[in-house]
Order: structure tokens, then sequence, then C-alpha cells
């Protein structure tokens, strides 16, 4: 799988927007990072340790490494976020929070023009990377568990480059212009971190990635699918940006922060049952065909089943990994060189070769 693809329209549109992004966000960033260059050294840690952190959650999250096969398409997304998304969203926003002034008048803008701005603009932004991306490399990605994937990553890239305009900005709106607010700012970034735009656009991939590559679902279905998990990450954006009724911020943020990680873990918990059908027919047909026993790996089936083997097998934690993480790979071979030869190994004549358990 390769991210260069010179004979396809939308990859050059895909390479010149994030150029074109790049450009903006270097020209709205550049008068306050040359005042406040100091804040965003200060906030380059915790930027590295979302980056580390929330990377790390998401290939955890990936109970099969889908992430190894389709880590080409992961990476165009991530920077389709770092590079693209910010710059056009700063535009999008002023103009979209000007218009709500003069329609609404200050008062209403005051409290709503983030909330509306973030949903509408950032999502969308995020939105048509995802979806570029996932047009291009519809032959790889066909489950749920690649949008969460796709989608996770490209928030993460707008993430990332969000908390570096925070950090610049952070001295700007200091009186004193002190480094101690673009500390404030950027712990602040990192705590509120966990259910940011990575999650946002994570479950808003579901359905992008759904819609477009899911050839196994009917049209209806993708298209449910489409508009409940592409809304659903804008009305949590929405929702977070929205104003937080009293004085008690704290509490606020946290009962919202736990609402948030609810949502996302029932929703995660549905992807998972789609992943587990889609390992459990690869198997099937792998141990059909007298390619591997099945045993070894119906006990990869969960974290819990694959804690129980190492236990009865008493093997060290990293042999174990090593071995789990070969099998795994395997697996995700053998679901690529189905769909790659378009069922000829199952001897059909067209048509996929499996249902990937999205059926």
């Amino acid at each position: 799988m390769t991210w260069f693809r010179p004979r396809s329209a939308l990859w050059w549109t895909y390479c010149l927007i994030c150029l074109a992004g790049s450009i903006a966000l270097v020209l709205q960033l550049l008068p306050a990072a040359l005042l406040t260059w100091s804040g965003i050294l200060v906030g380059l840690p915790f930027m590295v340790v979302t980056l580390l952190v929330v990377g790390a959650l998401l290939i955890w999250l990936d109970l099969f490494r889908d992430h190894v096969r389709i880590r080409v398409p992961l990476a165009m997304g991530f920077v389709w976020g770092a590079a693209a998304g910010p710059g056009i969203a700063i535009f999008g926003n002023d103009n979209l929070i000007h218009a709500i002034q003069n329609l609404a008048g200050d008062a209403f803008a005051a409290d709503w023009q983030a909330p509306i701005s973030a949903s509408i603009i950032e999502e969308g932004v995020k939105g048509a990377g995802v979806l570029a991306v996932a047009w291009l490399f519809r032959s790889q990605l066909s489950r749920p568990m690649h949008g969460l994937l796709l989608g996770g990553f490209t928030g993460l890239g707008f993430q990332i480059t969000e908390d570096a305009t925070y950090s610049a900005n952070a001295g700007l709106l200091s009186a004193q212009g002190d480094l101690g607010t673009a500390l404030l700012v950027a712990i602040l970034r990192l705590l509120t971190g966990a259910t940011s735009h990575w999650m946002l656009t994570g479950i808003a991939g579901i359905g992008i990635v759904t819609a477009v590559c899911a050839s196994g679902w009917s049209r209806a279905r993708r298209a449910s699918a489409l508009v409940v998990f592409y809304l659903l990450g804008a009305a949590m954006h929405f929702g977070w940006d929205a104003p937080m009724p009293g004085n008690n911020a704290i509490g606020t943020v946290l009962w919202r922060t736990l609402l948030y990680v609810v949502i996302f873990v029932t929703v995660y918990r549905w992807v998972v049952r789609i992943e587990t059908r889609w390992y459990r027919s690869v198997v099937d047909w792998a141990v059909a065909q007298h390619l591997a026993p099945p045993d070894e790996l119906n006990t990869l089936i969960s974290r819990r089943s694959r804690r129980r083997a190492r236990r009865a097998l008493r093997l060290p934690h990293r042999i174990a990994v090593l071995r789990r993480n070969e099998l795994l790979d395997w697996v995700q071979i053998v679901d690529a060189r189905l769909c790659g030869t378009d069922g000829a190994i199952l001897g059909r004549s067209g048509g996929s070769a499996i249902d990937h358990g999205t059926g």
C-alpha cells in the first residue's frame, strides 16, 4: 500500500489542500508565535505527551492490529488533521463567527459562536479529510474499526496543532505575557485531551468510512451509519463547547467528560462486536482450508482469552505478545489477500471473499 498516487486527481487535491492549509496556518499563527514563541516551547512537552498517550490508546483499542495493515491511510489522515485542518478551520471559524454576530447579535455570539463554529467548521474540515483518505484507500478500508482509527488519527493531528495555537495565543491573552499562562493552558489542554478531537472525529469516522467502503452493507444502512455517527461526533463537539451552567466550571467539565467516555465506550463495544465477527469469519475460512489450527487463533478472540491462554501456557509476557502479534498480522494478510483476489481464492467469479462481519 503506497501513499504516492500521482494518477489520482483526488490525491493531488489532498496534497494541495494540505500545502495550502499549512501556509494559511503559518500566516495566521506567525505574528503571535513571534511574540510568544517561548509559550510554544513550554507547551511542546505536553503536546508530545498528548501525541504519545492518545496514539498508544488508539493502538490499544485496535483489538486485531488493523493499524498495521492500514498504516498509510492513518498517516495521511494524521497529516491532514495537523497540516490542512487547523489553517482552514481558523479561517472558516472567523468568517462564521462574524456571520453569527451580524445575524444574532454580540450577546448570543458570545455564548454560542464557539460551539456552532466548532461543530460545523472544524468537524466538517476533519470529516472532509477522512472522506478523502477513505475514498483513496476504499479497497483496504471496509469496517467500522477502520473508520474509528482513521478518524481518531485525523483528529489527533488536528488536536496537536490546535494545542500549539493555544500555546502561541496564551501569552497574548495574558496581561503580563508570562510563561505561567502558557503553562496553565498546556496543562488544561493535556487534561481535557481525553475527550478532544481524536474521540469526536473517531466517532464521525466510523460513519464516513462505512458509508464509503462497507460494500457488504445496504445503502440505507450505510447512509444511516453516516448520519448517526457523524452527527453524534458533531453534537458532542457542540456540547463540549456550549456554555457551562452555573459557576461550577470544574464540576461541569467532569460530568461532561464522564458522559463522553460512556458514549465512546458504548460506540466502541459495538465496533468490537463487528470486529469479532470479522475475525471469526477469517479464522473459520483459514481453518476450513487447513491453513491453520483453530485452537491458538481462537485464544486471540478477546483480551480476556489472551490472558487466560498466556497463564495456562505460562509464557513470558514478551514472548506471548510477539506470538500474538505474529498471528494477528497473519490473519490481516489472509483477509487482504482474500479481498485482493476478488474472491478467486474461494473459487468465485467475483464479489467479496468473506463478509467481514459487516453484513
